[in-house]
C-alpha cells in the first residue's frame, strides 16, 4: 500500500501541472479525504468527500441534526437551498454537487459575525485544510463562520478546476453568508496551493465584497487583473522559499512584484526571526500587502517548502499521502496569522 501511494505521489507533478497568471507553470499537491464528521465540538476537524449530484442548491445532510422550526425562529436564521441547518455547530452540506463543511459558532447563531472561506489545495479536502489551518476552532473563538468546500473526486485525485468550480464555490459561500446573516464588512478568503490560486482570483474578481484575503503557496492575479479590480483588497501572502511544488522564484516572487508595481507600493518594513521574513507594504491609498516568505520544509521531500507553518496536521486522514505541516520549530502559526490579519482588515 505504501509503495502504491508513493507511486501516486511521484506521478502528481506531471498530472497536476497547470498554467495561469503571473507566469506560473507550477504544480500543486494537497492531501486526501475520508467521510464527513458529525461533531459540533469546537475542536472538530471533520471533512468530507464530494457528492456527484447536480442542481444549483442540492441539499445535504447536516452534521448536527435537523434544526426545528422553534430554534430557527428564535435565532432569526432561516434555512435556504442547500443550507438546511441554522443551529450552531458543524454542518455538512451538499451544494451543487460539492461537499461543503460549515462551522457556525454559538456566538453567531443570530447572525452578525464575519465569514471565512478556507480552501484546500489539490489532492486535499476540507478535512485536510482544517487539520492544517485549525480554522474552525479559531473561527469559533474569534466569531467567524467558517466555510470549507471540498473539490469533487476522491483524494488524492481531487483537484480544483477554475472554469468548472470557482463560480459554484463562490455561490455556495454567498448562500451561507446570506442564510447566516454574515456582516458584509467581514467577508474574507484564504487558501493554500490551488486554494491560494482561488483566493487570489476571488480577491480580484470579487474585490467589492471581500474585505481581505490570505493566499498561500500559489499566485493567481495578473497585473491586468489587479489593475482592473474594483478595489485593492488587503492581502497577506505566504510562500515557502524551498517550495519544490510551486516555485517561489518562478511564481511567488513575480506575483509579489506584480502587486507592488501595480498598486504603487512603497518600500516595505520587514520583521522576522531569520527563519522567515514578513515584508509589509503600504501605498498612498492605505492598501496593505504583506508578503511572508519562510525557509521551512515538510517532512516529505516531495513537498519541502510547500507546507503550512505551525500546522499540527498528523497526516492521518484516510487516503492522505503525507502531512502538510512544516517541520517545527516554526516562527509563526499560519491559521492564527490569517485570522489576526482578517480582524485588522475589515471593509471600511
Amino acid at each position: 500500500m505504501r509503495i502504491a501511494r508513493l507511486a501516486v505521489a511521484l506521478a502528481l507533478p506531471a498530472a497536476l501541472a497547470h498554467s495561469g497568471g503571473c507566469g506560473e507553470s507550477a504544480v500543486d499537491v494537497g492531501a486526501a479525504d475520508g467521510g464527513t464528521s458529525s461533531s459540533s465540538s469546537a475542536s472538530s476537524s471533520s471533512g468530507g468527500g464530494s457528492s456527484s449530484s447536480g442542481g444549483s442548491t442540492s441539499s445535504g445532510g447536516s452534521s448536527s441534526g435537523s434544526a426545528d422550526a422553534g430554534k430557527d425562529a428564535a435565532s432569526g436564521l432561516v434555512p435556504s437551498g442547500c443550507v438546511t441547518d441554522v443551529s450552531p455547530g458543524d454542518h455538512a452540506f451538499t451544494c451543487d454537487g460539492y461537499a461543503v463543511q460549515v462551522r457556525l459558532p454559538v456566538a453567531c447563531k443570530a447572525g452578525g459575525c464575519g465569514a471565512i472561506l478556507d480552501v484546500h489545495g489539490a489532492t486535499m479536502n476540507a478535512a485536510m485544510e482544517d487539520a492544517n489551518t485549525n480554522m474552525r476552532a479559531i473561527g469559533e473563538r474569534e466569531g467567524y463562520v467558517v466555510v470549507q468546500p471540498s473539490a469533487k473526486g476522491t483524494p488524492p485525485s481531487a483537484v480544483w478546476n477554475p472554469g468548472a468550480d470557482y463560480d459554484k464555490v463562490w455561490a455556495a459561500f454567498s448562500l451561507v453568508r446570506s442564510v447566516y446573516k454574515v456582516d458584509p464588512k467581514k467577508v474574507h478568503v484564504t487558501g493554500f496551493s490551488q486554494g491560494g490560486r482561488m483566493t487570489f482570483t476571488f480577491a480580484c474578481k470579487y474585490s467589492a465584497e471581500i474585505a481581505s484575503a490570505a493566499p498561500a503557496g500559489e499566485a493567481g492575479c495578473t497585473a491586468t487583473e489587479l489593475g482592473a479590480a474594483t478595489r485593492e483588497v488587503p492581502l497577506l501572502h505566504m510562500h515557502g522559499t524551498e517550495d519544490v511544488v510551486v516555485s517561489y522564484g518562478l511564481v511567488a516572487a513575480p506575483q509579489r512584484d506584480a502587486i507592488v508595481s501595480t498598486w504603487a507600493m512603497g518600500s516595505p518594513t520587514t520583521t522576522g526571526d531569520g527563519t522567515y521574513t514578513r515584508a509589509k507594504y503600504v501605498n498612498g491609498k492605505g492598501t496593505v500587502y504583506e508578503h511572508v516568505s519562510h525557509g521551512y520544509a515538510a517532512s516529505s521531500a516531495l513537498l519541502k517548502g510547500h507546507c503550512y507553518p505551525g500546522s499540527g496536521d498528523p497526516g492521518t486522514v484516510p487516503g492522505q499521502l503525507f502531512s502538510f505541516a512544516c517541520t517545527p520549530p516554526n516562527g509563526f502559526v499560519w491559521g492564527e496569522e490569517v485570522v489576526a490579519f482578517f480582524k485588522a482588515h475589515p471593509l471600511p
